[in-house]
Parts: structure tokens; C-alpha cells; sequence
């Protein structure tokens, strides 16, 4: 009797212990996880027939070549398609805030009069400003609003891990405006029951609505038809997102989900009615208890057969009974106390050792094909090193796209396979490069290469590695070209653009803990995007901010200033440099000197002289004076505008 109140105080004292640990370090993932587990293997098991998604995807921008946005003719266009084929409601899961041109704008309302069904998104954003905060609503053109349209947000509720979960809270939602719920909006406690991973609903691409049968007929006929972007290759849309975001299925097939598609989802919840309650906390409390109970005593006699039978054993029934309550509409968290068992029956060593192990497996399999091995092994050996909270941190950023695609693409069209041997060629011999020269590569976006300098691990000599970079690249290129040319001399020489800032952003884990993307964010990662745009108009293969070159100028002579202007999508001019393929002789580059203070001086006679004394001969500049050249001819036909500073405002990215 005395061993057992001993052995029962030991398993008491263990269990107090677990409750603990669990309700600080695992209840929100455990409960995340229940959530996520029940979504996957028991979906919505209602009907998706009355529901259909058009997407705005890379096949319809193929297909219509024009960047986004498209003339709002498309749009009345489909408008008008979608009534001719019976369409019962219009939602567009886009923000037309901005307007356009007038006849465009007029059509689409005059379309959305018409149909008289058509819903747009609009969008909310918080402002702050010293001790004043607010909140403001980005909303569609008035002119669409006085032609009948509904608004809906198009926001969605986001968890602490950026998995959407949780049907929004909020009125008028993209999705309740369309239904009862839009006047009694349901609380915070609603799950979306998900009717299935991405692209389960019936999907039409946009395009297949301006090609001869493109759709079968009257298959629209009493649908709800949700409009709204599916990219997954382009990481950027005219400087917006992507709008794609991680679902309960996204742990079990690393995919994320189109915002349009989440939308379909909340709609058929909503619609149908299946969504599932998360109970209040005591009811919770209450579960966790019962099976504490049976864990405490099934852990009291210490035998680890019988302990682990009884542990397990309720813990299949509670599990069963989850399931059931899930199909009724009503989640109950059993996860949240199998880990409580496990750890009462288990010794804590084991478990440190467990966590230690995962860590490392984590940082192994998320950084090995974007770092150089001995950087993944400092990692490894010092995991502080990784912030993954994100943090804010001075760093180096690159963007490297390949010109002459397009041109290789035509040549190749007919053999695919030799398409993509080519392009993995250059990209692992680029890859190699920034990979030496200690950067982290961000993500591949097709033909373009996004890496950063000074994170995961901290290097003051990021700007310097970043520009040393470029330099390989450069000649790598020259080198791939050879070994193509010497294999296919059909196939046109390839170029690259490279485009390098310097400055503050946050870096870190822009996921969870369970799957997560080690990326940067900053107003410097799309002044770098807008430098390698620009290399084409300068013609010079990489373009620097002031802060890079600030930091690299007195190290090398291969540093030119080439402008001041302004990119697009900001206000502010920024003054950008020139990494010369080959130093230029000190007279060439007094002429772009001058040619510099003569331009930003309005004088053009004097500057169009100094471009001109610069030698054909010079490759590294004789480009960038033909394009300065065309920029002033056409200056001096249209005349310097009265507000002249000598920034030149970019037009293109």
C-alpha cells in the first residue's frame, strides 16, 4: 500500500508536470494538428457540384500575353458569359480599387449592372502613426458600387502558424455576403471543413472563356462562380501577392491553396451549413481531465505493458469519439492529452533527446539545398544561430533573371526536355557561385534566382560576398554559353540580368514550427527586384543601390554611378551603380561623369556630346551610351518637363 501511494505520487507529480508543458509548448500545435488530421482523412462530405472556381493562373496569362492587370473588358466580358451560361452568383475575389481606363471601367459596370449578381472584394488594412491607429477599407471603385455590386472582404482568419483554419468572425465577408450569415456573422469558434485539398472544386482556367468551346454549355447553369488569382510560379503580381495560403492540407502535401479557393470553401460551409464548433475551454478542460484520470491510473503501478495498454487503449476510444463528434459538427481535441500520457510514461531524457534529434533533422532538411554544407553544419551545431521568429537584420539581397529566354524557348519549343537541360544547367552553375560566396538562396521563381547575404549566419562582409558573386556570375555565364554553343549551335546565347540592395530586413521563419519558409522580407527585396529590371534598359549586367556600393566602391574600381532615378512603385530616387564587366579606361568614365551633371543640369546638347566621345570599343559602357543616347533624343523631342530634378522615373520593373 505504501509503494503504491509512493509510486501513485510519483506518476502525480509527473502528470501536474505534463499538464503544464502541455498547456504552454504544445496545446495551440497539438489542437492545430487535431484539426489539421480530421480535415485531411474527413472532409466536407457535402456536395461541391453547386460551386465553380475560374482561375487567373499562368495558363490564361500565357494565353492572353499582358500583365496583370488585364483591361477590365475581360472582366465584363466574362461577366457577361457567366449570365449568358446561368450563372446564379458572380463573386470576384479581387480588389478594383484603383481605376482605369474609363471605357474599360465603364464596361465592366455596365456589365455588372447587367447581371445583377456580381459581388467584389475589398480589403482592410490597419494604419499606424505615434499614439493614432485606425483601420481602412480599400474598396472597389464607386462607380462599380453605384452599378449594383456587392462587397464582401476578402480577407481570411489566419492561425498563429499562417494556416487558415477558421471561417472569418467578421460581417460581411467575401463569403457571407452571399448568404444568410452575412447579417448574424458567426463567432471566432467556427472550423472550416475543408471539402478537400487545392483544385477539389470544379475549375475552369480564365482564358477558356474567350476560345471557341472552351466551356461545355450550360454547365454554369445555377452555380456560384468564385474569380480570383491561382500563380504559383510568379512570386509577384504588379508588386502584390500571390495570394495563396497554407490549409490543413498543406502538412500532408506541402501545397498552399488559392485565397479564391479558401473563399469556395467558407462559401460551401456556410452554404450548406457543416462547418464544425470548436467548444469553450471547459469543455476541453473537462476531456483532458477524464483522460488524465485514466492515465494517472493506468501509469500508478508502474508496469510498463499494463501502463501503456490502458494509456493507449482510452486514448483509442477517445480517439474514435473525436472522429464521431467531427461528423457531427462539434471538434473535441483528444491530441491535447496523448502527450500528457506519453510524458507521464516516459522519462524526460527521452524526450530532450527526441526534440534535440528533430531540431536537427528540421534545419538539415529545410537549408541543405539552399546553403553551402559547412554553413548547414554550423547550424546544426549552434541552432541560436537561427532566428525563427524572424528578426531584423542589415542584409545583402540578389535577384539574377536570364535573358534571352524567350528567344531560347522559340528555338527549343519543339523539344522540351533540351529546354530544361539547358535552363538546370545555368541555374546550378549560378547557384554555385552565390552558394561559394556564402549566400542563401531564397527561392527559384522559373528563370530568376532570389538569394540573400548575412542570414542564417551573420557576415559583415555580406555586401562584399554579394558583389563577388555577380563578378562569378558573369563569367559563369560566358562559360555555360561556351559549352552550349560547342553542343547546340542552334541555340542564341544566353545573358543575365543581376540586381543587388542593400539594406534592412526581416529575416526569419515565415511559417511554423511543424513546416516553415526561412525567407526575407523588406522594401530592399523589391528595390532589387526593380535594379536587375532595370539592367536592360542600362545596358550593363548588374545594377547596384547606393548601399551596396557604398560599401564596395573603395574595394574595386568596377563601380560606376549610372543614375538617379525612380523606380517603379516608389517615390523616392534612388542613385544606382554599375558592377562594369571590365574597368573601364579613367576617360570613359569622366564622361559618364560629366555626362551625369549634364543631364541632371538639363544641359542635353552637352550631354548627348560626352556619350558620343565615349569609344565604340568600350564594351563595358558602349551599350549603356547607345541606351542614355535613345533616352535623350527622346527628351529633347517631347522637351524637359518644368519640374526637371535630373531623376529619371522608370516606366517598366
Amino acid at each position: 500500500m505504501k509503494k503504491f501511494g509512493k509510486q501513485t505520487l510519483v506518476s502525480l507529480i509527473a502528470g501536474i508536470i505534463s499538464i503544464f508543458l502541455t498547456y504552454f509548448l504544445f496545446m495551440g500545435p497539438l489542437e492545430r494538428l487535431n484539426i489539421d488530421v480530421l480535415n485531411y482523412f474527413f472532409p466536407s462530405k457535402a456536395s461541391t457540384s453547386d460551386v465553380v472556381i475560374i482561375g487567373i493562373d499562368e495558363e490564361s496569362f500565357s494565353a492572353f500575353d499582358k500583365q496583370w492587370p488585364w483591361p477590365r473588358e475581360f472582366h465584363a466580358a466574362l461577366t457577361d458569359r457567366l449570365v449568358e451560361e446561368g450563372a446564379e452568383k458572380i463573386i470576384f475575389d479581387v480588389i478594383f480599387s484603383e481605376p482605369s481606363n474609363q471605357d474599360s471601367d465603364e464596361a465592366f459596370a455596365t456589365s455588372i449592372r447587367n447581371a445583377g449578381n456580381v459581388t467584389l472584394g475589398s480589403d482592410i488594412s490597419e494604419t499606424k502613426g505615434g499614439f493614432i491607429s485606425g483601420v481602412i477599407e480599400t474598396r472597389p471603385l464607386k462607380l462599380f458600387e453605384d452599378a449594383g455590386a456587392k462587397v464582401g472582404l476578402a480577407g481570411v482568419d489566419m492561425d498563429n502558424d499562417l494556416v487558415v483554419r477558421y471561417i472569418p468572425s467578421y460581417e460581411n465577408t467575401l463569403s457571407s455576403v452571399n448568404t444568410k450569415f452575412n447579417e448574424t456573422p458567426l463567432d471566432r469558434s467556427k472550423i472550416i471543413k475543408y471539402a478537400g485539398p487545392d483544385h477539389f472544386f470544379k475549375y475552369i482556367s480564365y482564358y477558356q472563356f474567350f476560345v471557341e468551346d472552351g466551356i461545355e454549355k450550360n454547365s454554369l447553369k445555377g452555380k456560384t462562380v468564385l474569380i480570383g488569382l491561382d500563380l504559383k510560379a510568379n512570386p509577384d503580381v504588379q508588386g502584390g501577392k500571390t495570394d495563396t495560403f497554407p490549409t490543413p492540407y498543406t502538412r500532408f502535401n506541402s501545397r498552399v491553396s488559392p485565397g479564391v479557393e479558401i473563399h469556395a470553401n467558407i462559401y460551401h460551409n456556410l452554404v450548406n451549413q457543416n462547418w464544425v464548433d470548436n467548444p469553450l475551454w471547459i469543455h476541453k478542460a473537462i476531456i483532458f481531465g477524464i483522460m488524465f484520470l485514466i492515465s494517472l491510473f493506468g501509469t500508478a503501478n508502474f508496469k510498463p505493458l499494463r501502463s501503456f495498454g490502458i494509456g493507449m487503449g482510452a486514448h483509442l476510444v477517445g480517439f474514435s469519439i473525436c472522429i464521431w463528434s467531427w461528423g457531427e459538427g462539434y471538434f473535441l481535441s483528444i491530441f491535447l492529452s496523448f502527450p500528457t500520457f506519453l510524458l507521464m510514461y516516459g522519462a524526460s531524457s527521452v524526450h530532450a533527446f527526441m526534440t534535440e534529434g528533430k531540431q536537427k533533422r528540421m534545419i538539415k532538411g529545410a537549408f541543405a539545398q539552399y546553403l553551402a554544407p559547412d554553413m548547414v553544419d554550423a547550424l546544426i551545431a549552434d541552432p541560436e544561430k537561427l532566428q525563427l521568429g524572424g528578426e531584423k537584420r542589415i542584409m545583402t539581397i540578389m535577384f539574377c533573371d536570364v535573358r534571352g529566354f524567350t528567344a531560347i524557348s522559340e528555338a527549343l519549343k519543339s523539344t522540351p526536355e533540351i529546354l530544361t537541360e539547358v535552363i538546370n544547367t545555368l541555374l546550378t552553375e549560378l547557384s554555385e557561385d552565390i552558394l561559394n560566396c556564402g549566400g542563401t538562396i531564397d527561392k527559384y521563381m522559373g528563370d530568376c534566382i532570389m538569394a540573400f547575404w548575412n542570414a542564417p549566419i551573420e557576415n559583415p562582409k555580406h555586401a562584399e560576398l554579394a558583389v563577388d558573386a555577380a563578378k562569378r556570375m558573369m563569367k559563369t555565364i560566358y562559360k555555360v554559353n561556351d559549352k552550349i554553343q560547342s553542343e547546340r549551335p542552334n541555340i542564341p546565347p544566353l545573358r543575365i540580368g543581376i540586381g543587388i540592395g542593400t539594406g534592412e530586413c526581416v529575416v526569419g521563419n515565415m511559417g511554423s514550427n511543424q513546416r516553415f519558409d526561412y525567407t526575407v522580407l523588406g522594401d530592399v527585396v523589391n528595390l532589387s527586384s526593380r535594379l536587375e529590371g532595370q539592367t536592360k534598359g542600362y545596358g550593363v549586367a548588374t545594377i547596384l543601390c547606393k548601399n551596396t556600393a557604398a560599401k564596395v566602391s573603395e574595394l574595386t574600381t568596377e563601380v560606376l554611378e549610372i543614375d538617379k532615378i525612380r523606380v517603379k512603385g516608389k517615390t523616392e530616387p534612388e542613385t544606382i551603380f554599375g558592377l562594369l564587366e571590365n574597368p573601364s579606361a579613367k576617360e570613359s568614365i569622366k564622361k559618364v561623369e560629366e555626362y551625369l551633371v549634364n543631364f541632371r543640369n538639363g544641359e542635353l546638347e552637352k550631354a548627348e556630346q560626352n556619350l558620343k566621345s565615349i569609344p565604340k570599343e568600350n564594351e563595358s559602357l558602349s551599350s549603356f551610351s547607345e541606351l542614355m543616347l535613345s533616352r535623350l533624343n527622346d527628351l529633347k523631342s517631347k522637351g524637359l518637363p518644368k519640374d526637371w530634378d535630373g531623376v529619371y522615373t522608370a516606366e517598366t520593373k
